[in-house]
């Protein structure tokens, strides 16, 4: 079984190392390095491609999710993490709108801190900050506003229960091109039918 590798970019290099031999022993666990800035963080990232970045909010002249946003576009394997003491529900939501798979604060426990960074590597989001309901309707508004103008118009007639041959009718469009369009929109956002396109689009209420 491959280990989950970890980058660590914080400006405070004591607690880096301290996070590191605490990580060291545990042997899901390979600790690839750390940055103090921005630029060399994201340098090593480019070049390491970690499983895990963890990132402080504050920064000098930046934040993690500014940073954040900027990593996931030269390593969109990477998964996200603010790892920091900045815990206001606006900071949490902003990264979980951002696409970062979680958020660690820094005065957890060993063992918190292991079992988040696992259920991360496996995939999982993990938001203790926020109900399980608030995250799934976040989630939801943050997948539904990377779509197109045309995919997002064509989602809400979807949604309205309007016809393949309906939405061609309204838009002007052709039935194939609409139908190209629903099976785009069930594979971008990772759904199997149009019941589950229809599930997610019922959390999608500002639009």
């Amino acid at each position: 079984m491959s280990k989950i590798t970890l980058f660590h970019i914080d400006d405070h290099p004591l607690f880096s190392q301290g996070v590191s031999s605490l990580l060291k022993g545990d042997p899901q666990f390979q600790w690839l390095g750390e940055a103090i800035d921005a630029e060399y963080g994201k340098r090593q990232v480019a070049y390491l491609q970690p499983d895990i970045v963890l990132l402080d909010y504050f920064l000098p002249d930046t934040n993690g999710i500014a940073l954040g946003k900027e990593i996931s576009k030269f390593s969109p394997r990477s998964k996200l993490v603010l790892f920091t003491m900045e815990n206001s529900p606006t900071v949490v939501k902003q990264a979980l709108e951002s696409r970062f798979f979680g958020f660690i604060s820094k005065s957890v426990e060993r063992e918190i801190l292991i079992k988040t960074l696992t259920s991360v590597g496996n995939g999982e989001k993990i938001f203790p900050q926020l109900k399980d309901k608030e995250i799934e309707k976040n989630l939801d508004l943050s997948l539904f506003n990377q779509l197109s103008k045309r995919e997002k118009e064509i989602a809400l007639m979807v949604k309205k229960g309007f016809t393949s041959s309906e939405i061609a009718e309204k838009l002007f469009i052709s039935l194939l091109t609409v139908n190209t369009h629903r099976r785009n929109l069930i594979q971008k956002l990772g759904f199997k039918n149009v019941a589950q396109l229809s599930a997610f689009l019922s959390n999608v209420k500002n639009h």
